[in-house]
C-alpha cells in the first residue's frame, strides 16, 4: 500500500471512513498524509477484525457536522 496526501485519499474515496496507518500529522493533529488501511462507505466494517497492532487513525472523508471528531487523529489501536 503506498503513502497518499489527504487530498488524494479524500478524491481515492469519497463520502467513506478511512483507517489510516503510518499517517504524518500537522502541529494541530490533522492528517496530512498515510496508508490507507481500510475503507468503507460503512463505518462499522472500518472498525471490524482483524485487529491492527500499530498505531491508526479513523477519518471520515466527507461532510461531517462532528468537525472535532472529523479532524481528530491519534495513536489508537483497532480491536
Amino acid at each position: 500500500m503506498k503513502k497518499m496526501s489527504w487530498e488524494e485519499m479524500k478524491n481515492e474515496y469519497p463520502e467513506e471512513w478511512l483507517l489510516i496507518t503510518d499517517f504524518d500529522l500537522d502541529s494541530s493533529g490533522h492528517v496530512l498524509a498515510g496508508v490507507v488501511d481500510r475503507h468503507s462507505k460503512q463505518k462499522d466494517l472500518v472498525y471490524q477484525s482483524p485487529a491492527l497492532k500499530k498505531p491508526a487513525a479513523f477519518r471520515y472523508t466527507g461532510e461531517s457536522n462532528l468537525s472535532g471528531l472529523r479532524s481528530h487523529a491519534g495513536k489508537h489501536y483497532v480491536v
